[in-house]
């Protein structure tokens, strides 16, 4: 069953935001303080979100995204969240350059989505917001679960035996949806009365069995 997938992101929060008073230049940064900065943020991050969604991380080059950092003359490094219809990430800019810090893809099965929206919109919160639960609650009403799938028996006869009432109604409103599925119920109800070696109804209840079949390959 397709479904519309959401889309977010959380970018440049303010305690994810790793940033110095000023543009560092080359000369006058601590590259190894710098690194020691970054590796306790790092980390700190790391032990809100790894695991979130699935979501698995991995260390970046601390140096490099200094140096980028530098490079580009700015003065903050930050993490961002991104949502896509196909993935889920971690993103962290620094100057000219992101690099993706983990990966996982959003779930394809309907109901396995839905959980994995609740897990997310469970942990947003304040500026970390992705998946607010207004927005799930809003994309729950556009994606309902489906309709839970019918007992499958082998035949048309062996349902009829088994004789519940819903059962049976959804399979006749289905089957009416197309002309061989109607022809064959219109053919049931008129030799109901009919013996059961009356060729007319053994071609009805044929027919039947059918539609039956062609109606348990759309679950």
């Amino acid at each position: 069953m397709s479904f519309n997938a959401y889309e977010n992101s959380v970018e440049a929060v303010d305690d994810w935001t790793l940033s110095y008073d000023r543009i560092p230049a080359d000369t006058d940064i601590d590259k190894g303080n710098a690194v020691r900065r970054l590796t306790k943020h790092w980390e700190e991050i790391k032990s809100d979100v790894d695991g979130l969604g699935g979501l698995k991380l991995q260390k970046p080059d601390y140096l490099a995204l200094i140096e980028a950092m530098i490079k580009a003359k700015s003065h903050a490094i930050s993490f961002n969240l991104v949502l896509t219809k196909s993935e889920f990430r971690l993103d962290i800019e620094a100057g000219a350059i992101t690099v993706k810090a983990g990966s996982v893809k959003a779930p394809s099965d309907l109901e396995e989505y839905r959980n994995f929206l609740a897990a997310i919109s469970g942990w947003s919160q304040g500026d970390h917001n992705l998946v607010p639960e207004s927005d799930r609650k809003a994309w729950n009403d556009k994606n309902p679960p489906p309709p839970p799938k019918p007992n499958k028996y082998k035949t048309y006869d062996d349902l009829m035996k088994k004789n519940i009432k819903s059962e049976v109604e959804d399979f006749r409103a289905s089957a009416k949806g197309n002309s061989a599925g109607k022809k064959a119920m219109d053919a049931v109800d008129k030799t109901a009365n009919a013996k059961p070696t009356d060729p007319a109804r053994v071609q009805a209840l044929k027919d039947a069995n059918t539609a039956y079949l062609v109606y348990l390959k759309t679950f």
